[in-house]
Formats: structure tokens, sequence, C-alpha cells
């Protein structure tokens, strides 16, 4: 990175995680009231839906992207494979606010990455409020759900130091409060 893009570098926030939190319709809400944040899409090797920001690859149409070097950061998650585009760090070149839905998996990875744009947070909700938003979305069985549920206890423990933001509530007190963290980290 040349001396002009160190000097305007912008940030990367990168939201994790489980499923079924709100991270998606959290960067809905971010894109829709700050025009001037970048919310990228991820690319995915399955159909995209309705509820994330993605663009659908078949697992040959992603392996060439990636190995035509024109993803800036890749992973494998739950049998699946996910990227983010070049345009993050063109973007991130140019003083912009990145966010991402990203992965606690690929956490280092993103870190290794962006040592100084990286603003990783960790999206949770109470296991009462996940449950519900997992059996009203209808995609997994009881024992799915519990899987799922299991997981999030984990990643609960996992990444400390990680910002949290609770969004068990209100998908707006969710949005209030990233754009609080973020105008005081921007002060930092």
């Amino acid at each position: 990175m040349g001396a002009l893009a160190e000097a305007t570098a912008g940030r990367l926030v990168y939201v994790m995680g489980p499923s079924g939190v709100g991270k998606d319709s959290l960067l809905d809400a971010a894109r829709r009231r700050h025009p001037e944040w970048l919310v990228a899409h991820r690319y995915i090797t399955r159909p995209s839906s309705a509820s994330e920001d993605s663009v659908s690859l078949s697992c040959a149409e992603f392996a060439w992207r990636r190995q035509a070097g024109l993803f800036c950061l890749d992973w494998q998650a739950h049998g699946l494979d996910y990227a983010l585009g070049l345009e993050v760090r063109a973007w991130l070149e140019r003083g912009a606010t990145v966010l991402v839905n990203g992965s606690r998996r690929a956490l280092p990875l993103a870190e290794a990455r962006f040592p100084r744009q990286l603003r990783p947070v960790m999206v949770t909700a109470r296991p009462e409020v996940l449950r519900e938003r997992l059996q009203q979305r209808g995609r997994e069985s009881r024992e799915q759900i519990a899987a799922r549920l299991e997981r999030h206890r984990q990643l609960e423990r996992a990444c400390p130091g990680v910002h949290r933001l609770d969004n068990s509530g209100a998908l707006e007190t969710t949005l209030v409060a990233l754009e609080a963290w973020l105008a005081e980290e921007c002060v930092s």
C-alpha cells in the first residue's frame, strides 16, 4: 500500500455472530441510514436468499475466482466457501468505512490481511431470542437449531476483547449502539 493509501485507509467493520442473530438485518439497516458506509456483499457457494446480500457462485466459479486472485479474503464454514471481493480493499484504500458479514473462523486471516483497518464486532442475542428467530426462519430441524444454539454458547466465549452488540431487542437499538461505537472508535 502506498503512502496515499495508508494516509486515507478506511476501516473494515467485520460483523460476526451466530446464524439468526440478525447480522444481515443490521447491515441492511446501516446501509439505509448511512449511504456513506459501504456494505460489501459476500460470494457464497450456495443459493442467495432475500435476507442476505450475497452473490451465489457454483463451486467451479468460486474456485476460478479464487485462483484468479479476485478475492481479498476467503474462508470455509459449514461446508460452504465464502469470500469478499477485491472491491473491499479498493474501498478501504479510498478511506471508506466498509461493513462486512464476516466469520469468527476467518477472523485471524482478516486480522493478518487488514491489520490497521479491521474493527471486529460480535453481534449476539439471548438464547431464547435466537431460538425463536431460528424457528421462525423455518430452515432447520429442532436438532439443528439445538446444535446452532450450542455453537452460539461457544461463540459467546470466543474472541475475547472483541466489541459486542446485543441484538436481542429492537434492531434500531442495535444500530444506534453500532453508530455510537464507531463514533467513539473514531476518536480513540
